[in-house]
């Protein structure tokens, strides 16, 4: 797995992290375990999209750089 791979899987990880407190608020009747649980796969969601574009843009740099 290289290193791409890695930082976009810790934050799936994240989300999927957001979605078992809020599987586990909801199928447990803890309810304030729902908010933590959007909370959490929100920002997980948000970090995977910021850093996929921020290592898209890099990889668009090195196969520029490689092509010149």
């Amino acid at each position: 797995m290289n290193d791409r791979q890695k930082v976009l899987f810790r934050q799936l990880q994240l989300m999927i992290l957001g979605l078992v407190i809020l599987a586990g608020g909801v199928l447990a009747d803890h309810p304030p375990f729902v908010p933590i649980g959007i909370l959490v796969l929100v920002y997980g969601l948000f970090r995977f999209m910021m850093l996929k574009k921020i290592v898209d843009r890099i990889d668009q740099k090195d196969s520029k750089g490689k092509s010149e």
